[in-house]
């Protein structure tokens, strides 16, 4: 480390005083640039400059989101030599520390033997015994507070929301006497995180002034609980109530729109990031992307993509995966070399995609060779999803012991769109033998609680070798058991108005 801050001495200024390393510090961290920060602590003391009560809580905030623990705990130390453990500003710091660390009984020890404690001490162990999950410690020590501030009742408020106990948290929300746009805030993504949007909706109409966080946290809710339609209409109001999106709304609401294939509404909001300069985020046009790409557009989508000048790992990854979805396979091998031509990185969601273009375009050999390199070349271990194109990929070409025997290969247990890939490919080529293995398969894993989908799927697959009693079996099999087979859904949409309709039904209006 000595040897790294005497390498980066000519990149840091030099200070005459400990007030401007510390500034220095301070920037560094607030910046995220905690490595640049550590560096120049270190540079700092090979200087002859020693930390003081006030760099140690900065260098302490920085050494608590690093991967390895040791500098922190080699920290603690030189404030205990130094004599400044015993100051409350790094006691403080050195509680939040082992708390980002994960380090609660650390945390705890240092709370213990603080000789006074103010509020920001107590909401700091509070924070770190909720951040971990341990909700009993938190309500103790909560219960046990001398003085409570609105930020002691925020946290408590997440944590009960944070771990499903939407009574706990509603309980102590109305215990708050002036609430902020926290306080609203929090109680409302504890709701949507429940799937409860009904109370959700109620506290948002009753909330007094909303920020931006707020109509967000509505959007997710909506999006989280599959409610499309409701999440699109919301940002209709925001913009007739004159306000301004960030671009988490717009990330949000495109994902909306991609998910109702609604190409005409997409298009709008496209054009009002435009007008109010949102287009210009990473995360907005990855969202774009996904959207004209799910929505139909494959081409508006490369538009997208192309005119966008600081492409990063995330809009490579969405146009390869919207090209895959169009059965452009070689277009998107190709985006693959530009890519890696840029010094781009794949991650496992690259792969992902272009081995699911390797399996709609046909392309066998392309899609073995890139599942062969990932772990040789680019160091990527294949997950089940890498495994599930792959038997999608063979299936379909008609490969279907090949994909059977890479199922047996697999370091893990194959899951239901593994097996619901392989046997819907025998289906189709009618292979029985393959079929019944696969059909094996499913009942290792559970010999008596099927699916509806898994019980069409056998009953299918001896219909379509002309076994006509084992598919008369299995039908009789589903309907003794009582499971009826799931409606399907489309979705239209009419005059700016979603409807929603499932098999013998009549059209459901999905807007409010």
């Amino acid at each position: 480390m000595a040897f790294l801050a005497c390498n980066v001495i000519c990149l840091s200024p030099v200070h005459d005083d400990l007030r401007g390393w510390n500034k220095n510090i301070k920037k560094q961290v607030l910046k995220g640039n905690v490595e640049k920060a550590i560096l120049t602590y270190l540079n700092m003391q090979e200087l002859g400059y020693h930390a003081d009560n006030y760099t140690f809580p900065i260098i302490l905030k920085a050494a608590g989101n690093l991967l390895n623990s040791c500098f922190g705990c080699s920290l603690h130390g030189v404030t205990i030599k130094t004599g400044f453990s015993s100051h409350a500003f790094v006691q403080t710091a050195l509680l939040n520390m082992y708390s980002s660390l994960g380090f609660i009984c650390d945390a705890c020890k240092v709370f213990e033997n603080m000789p006074v404690k103010d509020v920001v001490a107590w909401n700091s162990m509070l924070d770190a015994y909720v951040s971990s999950g341990q909700m009993d410690n938190a309500t103790e020590i909560f219960e046990s507070m001398p003085l409570k501030d609105l930020s002691s009742f925020n946290i408590m408020v997440s944590g009960y929301g944070s771990t499903g106990r939407i009574i706990s948290a509603r309980s102590i929300f109305n215990k708050i006497p002036n609430k902020d746009a926290v306080s609203w805030n929090t109680m409302i993504l504890a709701y949507t995180n429940a799937g409860d949007m009904a109370e959700a909706q109620k506290l948002f109409n009753k909330m007094p002034a909303k920020n931006v966080i707020t109509w967000n946290t509505m959007v997710r809710g909506y999006i989280h609980n599959q409610l499309y339609a409701e999440a699109v209409d919301l940002f209709d109001e925001m913009q007739a109530g004159n306000v301004m999106p960030d671009f988490l709304t717009m990330t949000g609401v495109l994902s909306a729109c991609a998910h109702l294939g609604s190409l005409k509404r997409g298009s709008k909001i496209h054009i009002y990031a435009k007008s109010h300069c949102l287009d210009s985020s990473p995360h907005v046009t990855t969202a774009l992307i996904v959207m004209y790409a799910k929505c139909g557009s494959i081409v508006n989508a490369f538009v997208v993509f192309s005119k966008f000048q600081f492409k990063d790992i995330y809009c490579w990854n969405a146009i390869i995966s919207g090209l895959a979805l169009h059965g452009y396979g070689n277009a998107a091998l190709g985006l693959f070399d530009k890519m890696r031509e840029n010094c781009i990185m794949p991650d496992d969601i690259t792969f992902i995609g272009l081995l699911s273009a390797c399996s709609h375009a046909g392309l066998v050999k392309d899609g073995c060779k890139l599942f062969n390199c990932m772990e040789k070349v680019f160091g990527i271990t294949p997950k089940r999803e890498h495994y599930g194109c792959m038997v999608d990929l063979l299936g379909r070409a008609k490969l279907l012991n090949h994909a059977f025997q890479l199922i047996q290969a697999m370091p893990f247990e194959p899951g239901e769109s593994i097996l619901g890939a392989l046997l819907s490919a025998c289906v189709i080529n009618r292979d029985l033998d393959t079929g019944e293995k696969v059909m094996k398969l499913y009942f290792d894993r559970s010999s008596s609680h099927f699916s509806d989908g898994e019980l069409m799927m056998f009953a299918n697959l001896y219909a379509s070798c002309g076994k006509w009693e084992e598919a008369k079996m299995w039908r009789e099999k589903m309907n003794d058991s009582g499971i009826a087979k799931t409606a399907g859904c489309s979705i239209i949409e009419l005059n700016g108005n979603f409807h929603k309709f499932l098999a013998g039904e009549i059209g459901i209006d999905l807007k409010p």
